[in-house]
Formats: C-alpha cells, structure tokens, sequence
C-alpha cells in the first residue's frame, strides 16, 4: 500500500508553550517502496511515524494508507483499519511473561483466530524470520537481534501490507543490524509490504532503502531517492546527516587555496566525479589517459554501496593542454557520471601549501 502525508502538523500544547513536532509535512511513499525517514534527536521523527498509524492524532493534515484517510476514522473503524500496518520498536517491547509463541500468537488472539490457525500463523511467521527452534523460549533467553525478529514476526501476524519501523536497529550492534536489515529487505521482496522506517543511522538507509527524506525541526528539508540524495544534497542539514559518507573531499594540501575559473600556466583541472552502480566497473581513467593524451592525478576517493550497488566520488586532477582537457571533460559529461568542475590551481601553488 502506498503511504500519502498531506499537510501533516502536530501541535504539543496550547497558547506560548505550544511546541510544533511537524510542520506541514507532505510526502508520499510508493506502494512496495522501503523508504527511509532521517533526522537528528527531536526532528520529530518518531512523532511522525507514530502520526501514521494514529497512535498520534495529528493537529492537521490527513493521511492516507492505501485508499483510506486514517485521520477521518476513530473507534473501531480506526482499529480495524490498523491491522494492515504493522510496528517494530527500537525496545522490542514483549511481554517477558510470554514465550517466543506467545509474543507472535498475541495479536491473533486479540482479534479471534482459532487456536489451531493461530498454531499454523505463528509457525510459518518463526520460519520466515529463522526462529523455529526458539518458539518456547522467553525474551530473557533471547539475544537482542533475536527479541527483534520476534518483534518482527509479531508485526507480521495480521498479513499488515505496511510495517513502520520505529528506530529498530538503534539497539543492536553492526552485525545484528546488517542481519536485520536483510530480513527487513526479504520481507519486502517476497510479501511487497511497503517498509517506512525512522532512524538516524545512515547504514540503515544505505543498505535497504529505495527513498528518503530529512527531517529538521518537524520539517522536510529534503527526499527523494536515496542516490540523489547521497550524490547531490542540497541541503546544510543533509550534509550534516550523511556526514563522512557524502563525498570525497579536498585533499588538505588544497586547503586555503582559491581555484579560478580559468586556465592557469601550468595548472591541473580539478574535477569531481561522482558515479553510480556498472559505471564503477569501466576503466574510465584509462580510458581519458589513453583518449587524450592528459596525466590524470587521483587526488582522492570515498567509494561505498548503496543497497549492494557501488558508489562514490574522485576528486581528479587532469594536466596537459587545454583543448585536450576540454575534450576530456566533454567525453566525462557523455557518461553516467556527475561532473563538477573545480576549477584550475597552479601546480606550484598547491606544492607550496
């Protein structure tokens, strides 16, 4: 089911002590789509995410789960319409009095499913998240990554089309996480379940997410595909967010340095490219070495992966004549790459620095 946020506010108290949690927030999130939600402490995260299934009732604004406007619904409209969306927390949150079965069988016996389809449900939702020999075990003899899957399998239990996950890996170390996050990506792949999930960890968008959007101080800054945004951020608090995995950077050696937009005697050509997915495997620097007869200088690299798929930035220098270095970033811009110009520093300069 696709999510739809219309005008989304949320105001805590009244008159001079009114705090707004979200501020108009509109966004939408395609139908099978894991998209991510990220943000520093107080961005109003988890005020959103809690806004969707209406465990908060926003202030303003609507939103939209498949066809139905949740926030036009209360009572028991509102409860049924729930059990096609699905939570995860970051605490878990299972009944430690409760075995593994019991924990997953819960939310079918609040609705009413016989026992013996209750057995059946539990049974397959333990194998699909690889508990099946853990089914009577209680969450004190399970390990962090392990109470997660339960928490996961219980999300799971009334076939939700959606499944918010409220900071689900803040708690478990790198490992566990990455295990998580594959699960979370299998069950997106073999149920279609769309996956909204909040998290300050820019692994966790990296690794599984197709979308995501920045909030600061309950507002949207920024969303859209996650390679967009990684590549070209617009935003101060994007850049703040993604950090190291942003970019390659200027080598120290340049800094201090101003770069002119013309040519310099006996300049390099600064140029930063950054790439996506097959073009990192073809041998492009050969190639403009080979083409066009320039030195290319690898300045620096970050190279890292987006859901399994390579990216990263080079920060190159190119010398030699400049209708040979124009033809080459000519030929750069024919590519699947983002080109930004630098601009020229003379070579003396940057070796005084």
């Amino acid at each position: 089911m696709a999510i739809s946020l219309r005008g989304l506010t949320k105001v805590y108290g009244t008159g001079a002590g009114a705090v707004k949690a979200l501020d108009d927030i509109t966004l939408e999130i395609p139908d099978g789509a894991i998209f991510g939600i990220i943000g520093q402490s107080g961005a109003g995260k988890s005020t959103l995410i809690r806004c969707v299934n209406l465990l908060e009732r926003p202030s303003a604004g609507t939103v939209k789960v498949g066809e139905v406007d949740f926030t036009s619904l209360s009572g028991e409209a509102l409860r049924q319409a729930r059990k096609k969306v699905g939570m995860i927390f970051q605490s878990f949150n299972l009944l430690s009095r409760r075995t593994v079965f019991g924990n997953v069988a819960l939310p079918l016996e609040l609705a009413g499913w016989p026992k013996e389809d209750i057995r059946c449900r539990v049974a397959e939702l333990l194998a699909l998240v690889g508990l099946e020999g853990r089914r009577n075990h209680y969450p004190s003899q399970l390990s962090g990554g392990q109470k997660q899957r339960v928490g996961i399998a219980r999300a799971l239990a009334n076939n939700p089309e959606v499944l918010l996950s409220d900071e689900a890996t803040s708690a478990l170390d790198p490992g566990t996480t990455r295990s998580i996050l594959a699960l979370l990506r299998d069950i997106n792949e073999k149920l279609g379940l769309t996956i909204l999930l909040i998290t300050h960890e820019m692994q966790v968008v990296k690794e599984i997410c197709h979308g995501v959007a920045v909030l600061e101080k309950g507002r949207i800054v920024e969303q859209g595909p996650v390679f967009d945004i990684f590549a070209d951020p617009k935003e101060r608090a994007t850049r703040d967010m993604l950090g190291q995995d942003l970019d390659a950077e200027l080598p120290e050696s340049f800094a201090g340095l101003d770069f002119s937009r013309e040519p310099l005697p006996g300049s390099d050509l600064v140029l930063r490219l950054r790439f996506f997915g097959d073009i990192a495997a073809e041998p492009v620097m050969c190639d403009l070495i080979r083409r066009f007869d320039l030195d290319v200088n690898i300045l620096t690299a970050h190279i890292d992966h987006l859901r399994n798929m390579p990216y990263g930035t080079l920060v190159i220098g190119l010398s030699g004549e400049e209708r040979q270095r124009q033809a080459a970033l000519k030929a750069l811009r024919a590519l699947d790459l983002r080109v930004e110009v630098v601009g020229y520093v003379a070579k003396a300069l940057r070796r005084a620095m």
